[in-house]
């Protein structure tokens, strides 16, 4: 039996939900929008049109990170981007990735090499129609990403270089450990970082750790399962009907309250659930159901009081709800 929260009775995370991170000198509004699902990893979108008004919806809704990558569709992706959204918005941010590319089965195979990097950087600048990438993460193994056998700080220095060249605006990691964060610093300013993370996945408490800690933005993939919502561990029903909210809203609050570095970055390809989850950002869960949440995998702690408003003033080392210390 897990241990009880601790710190959790007159918690308050309103000041944590309201903050937001920064990625040089734009600040990042709380939820993005991740394009996977507009093209899949191969094909084409069966209704561009679509797909243009999700991405306008989007970015109407509030959302100023769109997460892409030229792994979706062969390009796909990026190019549905710039043709919805072109000439961009001054304050948008495009994240996009390198080190991983199709195999020839169709799933993802790792591309990390400098030549292979420099020309998936190329494709990004040609597809998205800009003289520089706003943000350009490394994606590094794990998951379904076999290794590749490349040095990450070989990967990072390639990067680097693209950076100093005006290509590159800034860097981060994706799918990393706190080790290989860590370890990064040596080779790049690490800007941010991109894990998956939702209700009843652990995995990257300790970054998530990590980055409200250092002031580091942290876009959470998959911050609804997978549209699975971990209904294996825990029914969402009765605590979203308590709220009058849905379970992916449930899901996605969970996630806002943890940090203000926390940014989901959900994909649809549904108009009505894109403006779902982004009325998420209008609900704020009790202290005692984020922990309920939080603890769906195992225990939690809290921060005192006096360390929250800390956190909230000066991103001091607090304890997050749900990271085990």
């Amino acid at each position: 039996m897990s241990a009880p929260p601790i710190g959790m009775k007159d918690h308050n995370f309103n000041g944590i939900a309201a903050m937001n991170p920064k990625l040089g000198n734009k600040v990042i509004n709380r939820m993005g929008y991740g394009t996977m699902r507009l093209p899949g990893l191969k094909g084409t979108p069966e209704d561009a049109a679509l797909a243009h008004d999700l991405l306008r919806e989007s970015v109407s809704l509030g959302a100023n990170v769109i997460d892409t990558a030229d792994i979706y569709g062969a390009g796909l992706a990026n190019r549905l981007i710039a043709e919805a959204l072109y000439p961009y918005p001054e304050n948008l941010i495009i994240a996009t990735k390198v080190g991983v590319k199709t195999g020839q089965d169709g799933r993802p195979v790792p591309a990390a090499t400098p030549d292979e990097i420099k020309a998936t950087v190329e494709r990004d600048l040609v597809n998205l129609g800009v003289p520089a990438l706003d943000l350009v993460f490394l994606r590094l193994p794990g998951g379904p990403l076999p290794d590749s056998g490349v040095p990450m700080h070989r990967s990072l220095t390639c990067l680097a270089g693209l950076q100093a060249e005006g290509l590159v605006r800034h860097i981060g990691l994706s799918s990393a450990s706190t080790t290989q964060i860590e370890a990064a610093k040596s080779a790049v300013a690490v800007d941010a970082v991109q894990n998956a993370h939702f209700v009843g996945n652990r995995d990257s408490v300790t970054v998530v750790q990590l980055c409200h800690d250092e002031g580091i933005p942290f876009f959470a993939y998959f911050p609804l399962g997978m549209g699975m919502l971990i209904e294996k561990k825990t029914d969402l029903g009765p605590m979203a009907a308590s709220y009058r909210a849905s379970k992916s809203q449930i899901a996605l609050a969970w996630l806002l309250a943890l940090s203000p570095m926390i940014v989901p970055i959900p994909g649809t390809s549904n108009l009505d659930h894109l403006r779902e989850n982004f009325a998420a950002l209008n609900l704020t869960l009790s202290p005692a159901d984020v922990n309920a949440l939080s603890n769906v995998a195992g225990p939690c702690e809290l921060a005192s009081d006096g360390e929250q408003e800390a956190s909230i003033a000066h991103s001091s080392q607090t304890q997050l709800p749900g990271v085990v210390g």
